[in-house]
Parts: structure tokens; sequence; C-alpha cells
């Protein structure tokens, strides 16, 4: 199935910058990582400047059969690869449940302000 969904990564002001206090990442590394996944030519991956909640870097925002899916603070290598796991199992089962480790990293968020507001 080609181009199920999107994966949007923040690349921005804050996220993949550890001056902000996000861990570092490099889009070329996160590339080979989304094509050692299986995922080429069956969802895009895009680096965007900002996606918005910059408190919740680094933010990955997911675009999955018609359903928005967004993860703060996805700050090591293995977080990036569950994500992208996620992404290649939903792809052929719409139905499939977030790991708990991802579902840890979800939120909710419909855009403005700086992000979440934490209790």
């Amino acid at each position: 199935m080609a181009d199920a969904g999107l994966i949007f990564t923040c690349f921005g002001c804050c996220c993949g910058h550890t001056n902000n206090g996000a861990a570092r990442f490099s889009p070329p590394a996160m590339r080979r990582a989304f094509d050692a996944a299986g995922l080429q030519g069956r969802v895009r991956l895009a680096f965007s400047e900002c996606l918005g909640p910059c408190s919740e870097a680094n933010v990955v925002f997911v675009y999955l059969h018609g359903r928005p899916l967004w993860f703060k603070r996805i700050n090591t290598p293995d977080l990036f690869a569950a994500v992208f796991a996620y992404v290649r199992a939903a792809v052929a089962a719409p139905d499939t449940s977030l790991s708990d480790e991802l579902m840890a990293h979800s939120f909710s968020w419909t855009g403005g302000g700086v992000g979440l507001e934490l209790a």
C-alpha cells in the first residue's frame, strides 16, 4: 500500500537540538532508520520546521488511516524505532494498538499556545 500515511518529525527551534533540552538527532540518521524499518513506499517521512508543542520536544506527528497521532519526548533512537515499528504494523492492520511504551509518549493536541499544560 503506497503512501498510507505520513510521519512528520519536528526539527525546528527546539526539537532535535540539545541547547533547548531535547535529544539531538539528525535527519539523515532518521531517514536511515525509516528505511531500515521497511517503510519506504508505504508512508512518507517529512521533517518540519516546527510542529507547535515545543515544550514536548522531540515531537513526532503521525497521520495514518485518517487518524492523527502525536508523540512527545521521542528522545532516543529506540523510541524513534518504536514509532516506526508501530507505523509498519498499523499500515497492515489499522486496529493495531500502541505499545505501553508509546502510549506513555502519546498526547492530544489541537494547536495553539506553547504546548501541553502539564499538571
